[in-house]
């Protein structure tokens, strides 16, 4: 057991949720108790209570963490296509912001590949009752959608923001159900057919899209 004072309370903030990530890595959640957490990093359930406030705040803690690391994980990827990109001002304002949501659509899928239990854990826990979530989780939240949003507002320069806000919800929710369904194993098909089916439903929801805007034009 950990001396008091050995760490400071942001220290072993840090340190439990390190702690859940690590453990879901090769475990499931179900396995997982307070009581596991505070003997794998040296200190008393009671000092995780104190600073968490409950167990299920501690994974709200995890689930945060895990939204923040799958952020820099697609904006690093969109970032280095970008910089890997040949293409010329006016193609990428016509093509680019398609690929680059493809490309996020791949990679959401691999990160969640890589860490099934973390990302479950993100969508199947919820705030306590009459508890909202801390304005840095739904910054978290906010800032994953926004890269899909800023990709939008090139494609439709004309949308409004709550166009752009719709768009973003209604394609990345097809996206993630095409997730969780291969993770889960009851896509019925091949996994190496999913890449293929993720960039599909991107590109037919975006000539659906700019369809119907040409339309309410005419």
């Amino acid at each position: 057991m950990a001396r008091r004072k050995e760490h400071t309370h942001g220290e072993i903030h840090g340190m439990a949720i390190k702690s859940v990530m690590e453990y879901l890595q090769t475990a499931k959640l179900e396995s997982l108790s307070l009581r596991k957490v505070a003997a794998q990093i040296g200190y008393a359930p009671s000092t995780l209570i104190n600073i968490f406030g409950s167990y299920q705040q501690l994974l709200l803690s995890v689930s945060e963490q895990v939204l923040t690391n799958l952020y820099h994980y697609l904006s690093a990827s969109v970032n280095n296509s970008h910089s890997a990109s040949e293409l010329t001002i006016s193609s990428i304002n016509n093509v680019q912001p398609q690929k680059s949501i493809e490309l996020m659509a791949h990679q959401y899928f691999q990160f969640a590949h890589e860490h099934p239990a973390c990302f479950k854990l993100v969508f199947e826990l919820s705030a306590p009752e009459g508890i909202e979530l801390s304005s840095n989780h739904q910054l978290a939240i906010d800032r994953l959608f926004n890269l899909i949003a800023e990709q939008l507002k090139l494609l439709f320069v004309s949308a409004n923001q709550a166009d752009i806000i719709l768009m973003s919800r209604v394609l990345w929710g097809g996206i993630h159900g095409l997730t969780c369904l291969a993770i889960d194993g009851k896509l019925f098909t091949e996994q190496a057919a999913l890449p293929t089916m993720l960039s599909s439903h991107v590109h037919g929801y975006l000539l659906g899209m700019a369809q119907e805007k040409d339309s309410s034009c005419c």
